[in-house]
């Protein structure tokens, strides 16, 4: 398959994957509290196959607006991540991932280590309550995990907490891109 050369069915089939893969990190939450709060991180690491395979195809401005969208929309219609800014935070993530690989080139391996992050913080909209809306949080926590569950995610209600998650979840895209080259080589033969 040769560059520029994406069939729209394709790219929609990517672009569900890629939610499946957010949902299974936003699902290891059910584990532990810590898996909820760092969830963007495992979801950084998870979603890079196909966000790598649609950028290597998709080699124009709109790919990672089209990935926030498909997030936001899908979490609209299963009424998750409750709140305009929650959900906006999807789309301007995947905005700003779109500016970078513009700015960087769409065609560049290069310009994926720098772009992608930005997409992979826009999924810290799926929480980013946990911080701003601290006792709201906490009481859903309550109704739906339990108090053992919600005292885990009080503990987690620190600023430097969403610092650290921030910090890791952009580490973690970066080496995912880089990874993902490695892995898919028919995808990395598409870019610089």
């Amino acid at each position: 398959m040769e560059k520029n050369s994406l069939k729209w069915y394709s790219a929609l089939g990517m672009g569900l994957l890629y939610f499946v893969f957010v949902l299974a990190g936003s699902c290891t939450g059910f584990l532990h509290p810590v898996c909820w709060a760092f969830f963007s991180v495992t979801t950084a690491l998870l979603a890079v196959g196909p966000y790598y395979w649609l950028a290597a195809r998709w080699q124009k401005f709109g790919m990672g607006t089209f990935l926030g969208l498909v997030v936001c929309l899908i979490c609209l219609v299963m009424e998750e991540a409750p709140g305009f800014w929650s959900k906006a935070m999807f789309v301007i993530g995947g905005l700003v991932a779109d500016i970078v690989r513009q700015l960087l080139g769409n065609n560049s391996k290069k310009a994926l280590y720098c772009a992608y992050p930005f997409l992979a913080l826009g999924n810290l909209g799926m929480m980013i309550r946990l911080w701003t809306m601290p006792q709201w949080y906490y009481d859903g926590a309550i109704d739906e995990m339990g108090q053992t569950y919600a005292d885990g995610i009080a503990a987690l209600q620190h600023t430097w907490v969403l610092v650290l998650c921030i910090v890791l979840t952009v580490a973690v895209a970066a080496l995912s891109v880089w990874l993902a080259g490695k892995v898919d080589k028919k995808s990395a033969e598409l870019l610089k």
